[in-house]
């Protein structure tokens, strides 16, 4: 879908349009009519060159108006390719005009011919010349900041302008000195410069309409590599205009993922994309399960007992997998089934579940399950504000060494269990499985010297991090 935004910058481009169609108006009209009455060719091909400009204006205006649809059912993709085709048609009125320039000058070589030149006539063309500039300058900065195809198809074209003026007035002069060849040479380098700038416009329209890459297919694989879950990616394509691209990728993640863990996952990817990288409207992200090959043998079986367990309405954490001295496995986890559920109904699940896990894996020698009761409804905990209960905690936590400070301890009490979370402060260089084991030990301690409590939290978070 189009970005919405697009409707208002449409509406600048036409303003731009308009004001840049009066400017080249006038200029045809002085340098064709100055063309005819004195006989110059190289002023009527840069008249000629001029009323390209205005027809191009025009063919701008049209196109602008068709792109700024909004998309529908019959171009779902929005309406902005209208624009790339006046850049083609401006393109194409470019070559028409090289060619009625060229038989000018065959007809000139044939029948031979002297312009009539005065200080006038090199007064007038000289005076379009700041005109073309302003022209120029205008549309150039324009086009790119609204970043419109219009505008910088006809920006590249109107630059030719200055060169065309230019050769044109040094013409003027050799015909005054009495060079009249100079003037077909002028016309010729005119009709040069014509061709060159009509092919770079073809060139670039018709790679937009042949949906010529729109993105960096690297720069988008790093953005779609940082998201949490995308293993891999491949299979990377973009298209689109200057304005509006679309980019579609195959993205694979965890075999195990479940279908909503998997979406997000797609979604946050493509998301990025239209953040990260200008002028993406649409992303499409194909998810895609990653081979097991890929994986180490405890993500297997973590793969594996999960899938079990969603496929059984089941939820599972605190898992465990020990290797035997035969290389037989012990799984031990906890097994999350419906509070709801009776102990009958709950056992008989989870003996379900070790035995479809053993099945799947037949090096596992035992698979221990801990049932855990998940709640089918929320709690309105009560808040305790028991300084004493704070201050044992405190000096507690003060015997470790390993703590580099305590910025928070909260309690709450549901059901007559007390609740505890407390946030610490480690050395930022330890590993992750340090400082898990550092607070499992605090843990099992506080259970110890504060028996009262039921359940016990432990956030651990980098010193520093925490000091700003």
């Amino acid at each position: 879908m189009a970005d919405p935004n697009n409707h208002s910058q449409y509406q600048a481009v036409r303003r731009v349009l308009w004001g840049v169609l009066f400017a080249n108006l006038t200029i045809t009209v002085l340098k064709i009519t100055l063309g005819m009455m004195t006989g110059a060719l190289s002023i009527v091909a840069d008249g000629f060159h001029s009323l390209v400009d205005t027809s191009s204006n025009l063919i701008g205006l049209a196109a602008i108006r068709l792109a700024d649809r909004p998309a529908d059912e019959r171009y779902p993709y929005g309406y902005q390719k209208y624009e790339t085709l006046g850049a083609l048609a401006i393109g194409g009125m470019m070559l028409a005009a090289s060619w009625e320039i060229l038989q000018s000058i065959v007809e000139r070589l044939i029948n031979g011919a002297t312009p009539e030149v005065s200080w006038l006539t090199i007064g007038i063309v000289a005076f379009t010349l700041p005109i073309n500039i302003g022209v120029v300058v205008l549309e150039t900065r324009l086009g790119r900041k609204l970043n419109s195809e219009i505008l910088i198809a006809d920006a590249t074209h109107t630059k030719t302008d200055l060169y065309v003026t230019g050769s044109v007035l040094l013409s003027l002069g050799g015909v005054w000195l009495g060079w009249a060849w100079l003037d077909l040479l002028v016309a010729m380098i005119v009709v040069g410069l014509i061709l060159r700038a009509a092919f770079g416009i073809l060139r670039s329209a018709a790679g937009a309409l042949a949906d010529v890459v729109g993105v960096d297919a690297h720069n988008v694989e790093q953005i779609a590599r940082e998201v949490v879950g995308v293993r891999f990616v491949h299979n990377i394509r973009s298209r689109g205009t200057a304005e509006t691209v679309f980019v579609d990728l195959h993205v694979k993640v965890d075999p195990a993922m479940s279908t909503s863990q998997a979406h997000a996952v797609a979604s946050e990817v493509e998301r990025r994309l239209q953040t990260r990288i200008k002028n993406v409207v649409d992303a499409v992200v194909h998810i895609e399960p990653a081979r097991f090959e890929d994986s180490n043998n405890w993500d297997r079986i973590a793969y594996g007992l999960r899938q079990i367990a969603e496929g059984m309405g089941l939820g599972l954490h605190d898992l465990h997998i020990h290797v035997d001295p035969n290389g037989e496995y012990i799984i031990d986890m906890d097994l999350e089934i419906s509070g709801e559920k009776t102990l009958h109904q709950a056992h008989q699940l989870a003996e379900d579940f070790e035995n479809r896990a053993k099945r799947y894996w037949p090096q596992a020698k035992r698979v221990n399950t801990h049932m855990e009761p998940l709640a089918s409804e929320l709690f309105f905990p009560q808040l305790i504000q028991d300084e004493a209960l704070n201050q044992k905690i405190s000096d507690l936590l003060d015997y470790y060494a390993d703590i580099e400070g305590v910025t928070e301890i909260y309690s709450h009490q549901v059901d007559d269990h007390l609740h505890v979370s407390l946030k610490l402060c480690m050395d930022p260089n330890l590993s992750l499985a340090d400082a898990h084991a550092n607070a499992e030990r605090i843990k099992r301690q506080l259970y110890a010297f504060v028996p009262e409590m039921s359940r016990v939290v432990i956030h651990v978070e980098p010193f520093e991090q925490s000091s700003n």
